[in-house]
């Protein structure tokens, strides 16, 4: 007589029970059993926010473009951010490879600036960066969440080229090769344990013989080589300012301007996209995006307002909604400006609705 062939679900259970046994004895080489660490970080823009699903998530983001395309005030917009978000355990920690970062910059950021939230590293020694990330995240008995900010990759030197004198060739792509080991044994890491390395590089020119040959200004041409493009999650290049992305008010005055970022990876299918957000000059504390003037667009382009001449009329349900909620506000209004105002002056209305086309984007 054969043999009674096994029930097949016994089959895959057994199957299961091997890979779980395998899996447990060896728990130091993977993360299948943790618990994914999971939370999103603002990017204080409401249209940025509503492209990216919210904001940035852990693991590896990278931020390119040209000199003051707002790369560093993005990328103290997410640390602020970060903080709030992880308040008890958050740490930023902020590479300061080249002097760009400035009191006045942190000060306006509206960052806390805490020794145990923030913490500024200048150096530019390429190996010591690694170590440090590598060592705080492998020896973290607080389970701490950190976000890590390297302004910039191109200002950083490795170690055996920093002693070398002008006329000592360095090594080729050794930056390179040190951001790709660096990126295939961490970016997995930071993922699985909740942490975020923000990496910041200038966008590359390169020098036509032509002048006439049109090229591509959308183009990430960046250091770290390709290991930098690969595991990152986001690609944000931003682009250069023009003249009629100042935004001016009614006297023709420069009050603010456009922030433009093209994205050039995303993890949303919103690759190739370019994303504008307004900057209001003057202000501090964390409050540079004109968040006020993308609510008062998007509350144009779902119609909760209707322009009238110099008037501007809450919709009836809209109206409703914010009653509801405990706010005080008129239902007609003289005019774009006084909106904004009102808007300025009370945060709690605006974080209202943020949050109102957040939820409206994520459906």
């Amino acid at each position: 007589m054969g043999r009674t062939p096994k029930n097949n679900s016994d089959t895959v259970e057994s199957k299961l029970s091997e890979l779980d046994k395998y899996l447990k004895q060896n728990s130091e080489h993977h993360f299948a059993f943790d618990t994914p660490i999971e939370y999103v970080v603002s990017s204080g823009s409401l249209v940025l926010d509503m492209e990216m699903g919210g904001g940035i998530r852990p693991g590896v983001i990278r931020s390119t473009g040209i000199t003051e395309g707002g790369k560093t005030s993005n990328a103290l917009a997410f640390a602020r951010n970060f903080q709030k978000v992880n308040e008890d355990k958050g740490q930023v920690i902020y590479v300061k490879a080249e002097g760009r970062l400035s009191k006045d910059m942190i000060a306006r950021s509206g960052i806390n600036i805490d020794p145990s939230k923030f913490r500024v590293v200048p150096t530019n020694d390429f190996e010591f960066v690694i170590d440090m990330i590598r060592n705080l995240t492998k020896h973290n008995p607080d389970d701490k969440l950190y976000m890590f900010i390297i302004d910039s990759l191109d200002s950083l030197v490795p170690r055996n080229d920093i002693e070398k004198s002008a006329i000592e060739a360095e090594k080729t792509a050794g930056g390179a090769l040190l951001t790709s080991t660096f990126l295939r044994k961490m970016a997995n890491y930071f993922t699985c344990k909740g942490h975020i390395c923000l990496l910041i590089s200038q966008v590359r020119s390169k020098i036509q013989i032509n002048p006439y040959v049109k090229g591509d200004p959308k183009v990430t041409n960046a250091s770290g080589g390709n290991a930098a493009l690969h595991y990152s999650d986001w690609i944000l290049e931003f682009q250069e300012r023009y003249q009629k992305d100042i935004i001016f008010d009614e006297d023709k005055n420069p009050i603010g301007h456009w922030c433009k970022i093209f994205f050039r990876k995303t993890p949303n299918e919103k690759t190739g996209i370019e994303v504008r957000y307004p900057i209001k000059y003057g202000r501090t504390n964390g409050n540079s995006i004109w968040v006020e003037y993308e609510i008062i667009e998007q509350l144009k382009a779902w119609e909760l307002i209707e322009v009238k001449g110099a008037w501007i009329n809450i919709s009836e349900p809209l109206h409703a909604e914010l009653t509801e909620a405990g706010f005080t506000v008129d239902k007609l209004i003289q005019g774009q400006e006084k909106l904004r105002k009102v808007l300025e002056n009370d945060a709690k209305l605006t974080e209202y609705l943020f949050d109102k086309f957040i939820k409206i984007y994520k459906r």
